[in-house]
């Protein structure tokens, strides 16, 4: 069931500094290629496997391809070190700008990939921590990093525990980057570009742990007000909630401990700031 606290107020949506759909300029594409240092012929030859299968893209298109999908691959394939997805989301957070080459060439790359539509879970970590209460219907959430979450198909048993199931139009399928040794091939990640917008649905309790259920908000007018927590919701919304009710009946958390692959899990974050209290 919702939770039933008086909503806080919150301000204008925190701004981030890549929204889906963003395309890298040349500049950010040398500047990536700095930063990656090595590891940008490493994983070049991975990506220039893959655009052998795109003989239409020639030139100067494909250069800008081959930066865009080498800044993807490695993000996908790099779980530690000053690259990896969880030190370009802190980084983002904190407003490291020496990441932000990185980050677009990412947001850029997966524009390129083929779209996903339906269910996708991400473990929710500590969703009791300081943002908890925020986690109410009608607020917001907006992360400048990317985000990965696992599609849900038919047979294949989800994790349990605290998470965030989200119905999705634009997160990105990017199996043909991300396929790693040993890696079941029914449980490749989707990836939410940098600045998608959410919206809590519901928070429920499932078995002693929250399931925290989203939508994505079009972007058709990234200046409207942002809607506070506790709104009631729309046509839309509810139309939302319904298909992921429906999803969600048919797919019941697998028993037994949550595992949740690397990276699909983490506390998402707010998008709008706390207003002062009088």
């Amino acid at each position: 069931m919702p939770r039933t606290h008086e909503p806080a107020a919150f301000g204008p949506l925190l701004p981030v500094p890549f929204m889906p759909g963003h395309v890298s300029t040349q500049g950010e594409r040398v500047a990536f290629r700095a930063l990656a240092g090595a590891e940008w012929d490493r994983h070049g030859t991975a990506v220039s496997r893959t655009l052998t299968r795109l003989p239409a893209l020639r030139g100067q298109e494909q250069e800008a391809v081959r930066a865009d999908l080498i800044a993807l691959h490695l993000y996908l394939h790099t779980p530690e070190g000053p690259l990896s997805p969880e030190v370009l989301a802190r980084g983002l957070r904190d407003g490291d700008r020496r990441l932000l080459p990185y980050a677009a060439c990412v947001t850029s790359g997966l524009r390129r990939m083929p779209s996903y539509r339906g269910l996708a879970l991400r473990g929710a970590g500590d969703a009791h921590g300081p943002d908890a209460d925020v986690l109410e219907p009608g607020a917001l959430l907006r992360d400048p990093a990317p985000v990965c979450a696992l599609p849900v198909g038919a047979d294949v048993p989800t994790p349990g525990g605290a998470r965030y199931a989200v119905w999705s139009v634009t997160a990105r399928r990017v199996r043909q980057l991300a396929d790693r040794p040993g890696s079941d091939p029914a449980r490749h990640e989707v990836v939410l570009p940098p600045g998608t917008l959410l919206r809590v649905l519901d928070v429920r309790d499932e078995g002693g742990s929250p399931l925290i259920l989203l939508r994505e908000v079009p972007l058709t007018r990234p200046d409207a007000p942002a809607r506070h927590g506790g709104t009631e919701l729309d046509a839309e919304d509810l139309a939302a909630l319904a298909r992921l009710d429906e999803a969600l009946r048919e797919r019941p958390p697998a028993p037994g401990p949550p595992v949740w692959p690397w990276p699909c899990e983490g506390p998402l974050r707010r998008a709008m700031a706390r207003t002062p209290s009088d």
